[in-house]
C-alpha cells in the first residue's frame, strides 16, 4: 500500500497474504542459485494482530523465505510467541529506541531465537542528539569552544581514512 509507513507508525495497511506469498515466490524464482537470502516482512502486526502476523510469516517461510520478520511486536511476549512459533526458521528482530517493540539486547533475543537483530536508527537518533548539543552550544554561546563530546580533525581524519586516500591520490595523480 502507497504511502509505505515505518512499522512503528500509525495507520499500516498491509496487502493480502496472498499477494505476499506470490511476491515471495517471485523473489525465490529470481534468486536462483545465487545464494540472495531472502527476507519476508510482513507490519501485519499492527493492523491484523499478531496470530494473523504470524500466519503471514509462515506462509512466506513455506513459500521459500529464508528469514521472517515480524515488524513492530509489542510486547516481550509477542516476541516469545513469534520465536515459539518459528523455531525452524531464522527471525529477524528490529529494535527501534521509542518505537513499538521493548528494545532487548541482542543476547536476549538469540536466547529468544531471533538470529539477525539490528537497531538501525541509533546511530541515527545518537547523532542528531550529539548535533542538537552542538548547535544549541553555538546557538546559546556563539562557538563550540565548551563542547566536550566532540572528535578532533585528527581523529575524524583517521575515522574516514584520509590518509589512505591521499596515497591514491598521490599513486593516481597526472601533476
Amino acid at each position: 500500500e502507497w504511502p509505505k509507513k515505518c512499522g512503528h507508525f500509525e495507520g499500516k495497511r498491509v496487502i493480502p497474504m496472498a499477494e505476499h506469498v506470490e511476491k515471495i515466490k517471485a523473489a525465490v524464482h529470481a534468486r536462483g542459485d545465487s545464494g540472495l537470502v531472502i527476507i519476508a516482512r510482513t507490519d501485519a502486526r499492527a493492523p491484523l494482530g499478531l496470530d494473523e502476523a504470524i500466519k503471514r510469516g509462515r506462509a512466506c517461510a513455506e513459500a521459500g523465505a529464508d528469514v521472517v520478520f515480524i515488524e513492530a511486536p509489542q510486547s516481550v511476549e509477542d516476541l516469545q510467541a513469534i520465536a515459539t512459533a518459528f523455531e525452524d526458521v531464522y527471525l529477524f528482530a528490529n529494535m527501534i529506541e521509542g518505537g513499538k517493540t521493548p528494545v532487548l539486547s541482542g543476547k536476549e533475543l538469540a536466547e529468544m531465537g531471533f538470529k539477525i537483530v539490528v537497531y538501525p536508527l541509533s546511530g541515527l537518533f545518537s547523532a542528531t542528539k550529539a548535533m542538537m548539543n552542538c548547535y544549541r552550544q553555538l546557538f546559546e554561546n556563539g562557538t563550540t569552544a565548551g563542547l566536550t563530546d566532540i572528535v578532533s580533525f585528527q581523529d575524524f581524519e583517521k575515522i574516514i581514512e584520509v590518509p589512505k586516500y591521499r596515497e591514491l591520490e598521490q599513486k593516481f595523480s597526472i601533476d
